[in-house]
Parts: structure tokens; sequence; C-alpha cells
């Protein structure tokens, strides 16, 4: 038996890294803005509503066309929203005032198992031991990086609670795969799930009176809103991209990609070293990815 990777299959690496590296950008920026005073359902209307727009007007420019507003892709939409933004932002959100970020971050991260056992039931892709040896072994990866993090906690309810982060992510992410509506762009799904993102946040915002205005000049806060804006923009297209490209049991990686993106940033910004056990964490997740990505022939 023999493996070999497609030109493809480069393709779907440079994909799922950099949005992996947009996404782990967009954790720290989003820290901040909380530390700052924003609320999260305040910050997740912006990071609806601000991408919506970017991506529409990109949709226009690029198609020549208005995104298709039948009632089937409008379903699609407000589906894809709700389970792949809406929901899960507020699992986690409340999630993260209860349970530590370590023991958050490695349930989010248990996304990848979730996807591959659906994808089974699914039929979207067919057993290998390969393709569940990587996603193994990049969770422990992960373990590995998060295991300093972890203490002695006792809410278990609250980390039960917070597994439906990963299992609406996963549902989401095979809904996605399953029923995208064909003939349609990548850009012009994502203008759409993002506007029904924020039809279905604007409710909650305004009734718990969670806005948060920006005025200029810029503060510092408002201006990394705008950063952030952009960053999930890109990140959008590259998820439906990434997704249409490779399917839902590699783009699920993504997760690894971001843990090793804050540790990139982490020795940039803050100087921080990567200890041994770090670069073992790292050495487990690009094998994870190498597993995943190669394809088993005879």
């Amino acid at each position: 038996m023999i493996f070999s990777i497609s030109k493809n299959s480069f393709y779907a690496i440079f994909l799922l890294f950099c949005l992996g590296f947009t996404w782990g950008t967009s954790f720290s920026i989003a820290k901040f803005a909380m530390e700052s005073g924003i609320t999260p359902l305040g910050y997740s209307f912006w990071q609806s509503l601000g991408p919506a727009v970017l991506v529409f007007i990109f949709a226009i420019i690029k198609n020549k066309k208005i995104p298709p507003t039948n009632i089937k892709h409008i379903i699609f939409y407000f589906i894809c929203g709700l389970l792949g933004i809406a929901l899960p932002n507020l699992t986690m959100y409340f999630s993260a005032t209860h349970v530590p970020s370590g023991i958050l971050g490695l349930i989010v991260n248990t996304s990848p198992i979730i996807t591959y056992v659906f994808s089974l039931i699914f039929l979207i892709e067919k057993y290998s031991w390969q393709r569940l040896s990587g996603i193994l072994i990049g969770f422990i990866g992960l373990f590995i990086l998060f295991l300093p993090k972890l203490s002695s906690y006792s809410e278990y309810k609250w980390m039960l609670f917070s597994l439906f982060t990963p299992i609406l992510l996963a549902s989401c992410t095979i809904f996605m795969v399953k029923f995208r509506p064909t003939k349609t762009s990548s850009i012009e799904l994502s203008s759409g799930m993002l506007f029904a993102s924020t039809i279905l946040i604007l409710p909650l915002v305004i009734s718990s009176k969670a806005f948060h205005p920006i005025a200029f000049p810029l503060n510092t806060p408002d201006l990394f809103i705008l950063i952030e804006i952009f960053l999930s923009s890109i990140g959008y297209i590259l998820f439906f991209e990434l997704l249409r490209i490779a399917g839902p049991v590699f783009y699920s990686l993504v997760g690894c990609i971001v843990a090793l993106a804050g540790l990139f940033w982490g020795y940039v910004i803050f100087n921080e070293n990567i200890k041994p056990i770090e670069w073992l964490s790292v050495f487990l997740i690009l094998l994870a990815i190498i597993l995943v990505t190669k394809k088993e022939s005879k």
C-alpha cells in the first residue's frame, strides 16, 4: 500500500493553514475586545453583520449578481447561521464563564472526532483507519498542548453543556456538505449565512441591551472590531471553499491549526518560548494533517 498527495490536497492544506491562522488571530482579538468591556453579544453582532456586508459586496463585484434568495437558499442560510454561528457562540460564551479556558478549548476541539462519526453515519465518508488515526493523533496533540492549563475542576454539568458547541459545529459542517446548493459559490453562501446569523442574533442584542456602537474617531477596541470584521470576512470564504475542496473531516482539523496559531502569536508578540512538550504537540498535529490528507491506494 502506498500513499500519495494530489495537487488538490496541497491546495486543501494551504486553505487549512490560512483559515486556522485567520481564526487563531481572531480569537486573540476577541479576547482583547472582551477584556475591553465589549459584551459577547455586542461583539458577535458586529462579527456577523460586518463580514455579511463585506462578503455581500465582494460577491456582487465578483459574480455581477445578487446571491440567490430563493426559498431553498434562504432555508440553507438560516440553518447554517443557527448551527454554525448563533447557537455555538452562545453555548461557548455561557460556558466560558464557568469552565476554565484550557478545558473549554479541549472540549471545543473534540469537533473533529464528532465530525468523523457524523460523516460515517450520514455516509459522507467511508471508514478509514488512517483518517481515524490522524484525528485521534491530532486530538492527543491538542491534549498535550492544553494539559498545563488543566486543573482540578468539578463543574461537570457545565462541561457537558459546553459539549453542545462542538456538536453544533460538527452538525453544521455535515449539513453544509450534505445539502450545499449546487451552482452557488462559496462567497455567496458565506454572505447568506452571515446575514441569517445577524438576523438571529439581533433580537438577543436588543432585548439584552448589548449593542456596542462604533463611533469615530475610533478607539482601540473599535479599531480591533473593524480588523476582526475584515479577518472574519476572509475566514468565512475560506471556510466554505475548504469544505468544498476537502470535505468535513479534513476541515475539522482547523482547530489544531488555531492552536498552533496561538503558539505562534505567543512567540512573536509576547516572546514566549516554545517548550519541548509543545514541539511534540506541533509534530503530532502536523502528522495528523498528513494522515488525514494522504489518500490510500493499493
